[in-house]
């Protein structure tokens, strides 16, 4: 009994020590810039999209696949902003809309090391994103029917510095996130920073 109860231990310090070489997990908030592509507007109509301001806060993790290159699975909650102003009567001035978005987001994002200053180490990361909306908030009509789920794709360079990384990214939408016919897919920059709490 006392030898499989010893074996068990050396077993279960093994694998964490493997599992430590080869995962990591950390915590990770930032702030957003989301502007609207509005690529098929109607004629006749008069449109301006502006970025806006939001945040994001969530968890990231990485495995290790070989060499300099690392599997990056994240999980954050967005909130996500845009200005549209539109002449709605001809003659009139512009009305400006707020549309607000509130996401699950979840990048699925390749990690490869580009250089290793021994201080701190540069990287890129780039991958496709499931985005999850959860809530929106506009009175632009049309907009209340805003899709469930979408995908865009994230790329971006960051530096890490002991067990905090800093990174910007960009993030083109794949589709669009309404009905409305004017083809309007979410482009955002972000800037986060995130906080290693153990592994590689």
């Amino acid at each position: 009994m006392k030898k499989l109860l010893i074996i068990a231990v050396l077993a279960i310090a093994t694998t964490s020590s493997f599992a430590q070489d080869r995962i990591a997990f950390g915590l990770k908030t930032g702030f957003n810039s989301t502007k609207i592509k509005l690529s098929d507007i109607p004629d006749n109509e008069t449109i301006k999209n502006e970025a806006n301001n939001g945040f994001l806060f969530g968890a990231y993790g990485r495995l290790r696949l070989f060499g300099n290159l690392t599997f990056q699975p994240e999980l954050y909650y967005a909130k996500k902003q845009s200005d549209i102003s539109v002449v709605l009567v001809e003659g009139q001035p512009k009305e400006s809309f707020d549309v607000t978005f509130h996401t699950w987001d979840i990048p699925l994002l390749v990690n490869i090391r580009l250089l290793d200053l021994k201080v701190a180490s540069v990287y890129g990361v780039a991958g496709p994103v499931a985005s999850f909306n959860a809530n929106t908030k506009t009175d632009l009509p049309g907009y209340e029917d805003v899709d469930s789920a979408n995908w865009t794709f994230q790329a971006g360079a960051g530096v890490e510095f002991w067990r905090l990384t800093a990174d910007v990214r960009y993030e083109w939408g794949m589709k669009d996130i309404s009905k409305v016919d004017i083809g309007q897919k979410t482009n955002v920059l972000t800037f986060a920073v995130g906080f290693k709490l153990f592994g590689i």
